[in-house]
């Protein structure tokens, strides 16, 4: 009887080390690059965003491009792909000088333990 609490014991507890140890080790989210080349007003635009450190649930992907009319989008790569939104293309022709501002939320999906949640914030200058 003792023999098998100890087991009992043992088993709950390799159980809780492993099942904590998995979470305090997730990835760190990467998003590269650190930031995005300028631009030139009225040329064709186009720059590759990797992100890196997990899988990006697309159910939780919300972006927003400052000014409205700015003549960029933020499109998946590949949307074929098994992670679309991990490889991002930003592309299009500017309409406009000054600055634009792309902005994107998401989190990684979570397997035992939740996904983790990042926010970038990229800044390109448009310029004559």
């Amino acid at each position: 009887m003792k023999r098998s609490q100890y087991y009992l014991i043992l088993l709950i507890n390799l159980f809780l080390v492993f099942s904590l140890v998995g979470c305090f080790c997730r990835q760190k989210i990467e998003v590269l690059p650190k930031s995005l080349p300028n631009a030139s007003f009225g040329k064709p635009y186009y720059a590759e965003i990797n992100i890196k450190g997990g899988l990006i649930d697309d159910r939780l992907f919300d972006y927003l491009i400052e000014s409205e009319n700015s003549g960029l989008e933020l499109l998946p790569f590949d949307l074929k792909s098994a992670s679309p939104y991990n490889h991002l293309i930003v592309k299009g022709t500017p309409k406009m000088t000054g600055t634009i501002i792309i902005k994107f939320l998401s989190s990684t999906f979570g397997t035992m333990c939740p996904g983790s949640e990042f926010e970038k914030i990229y800044t390109i200058n448009v310029e004559e």
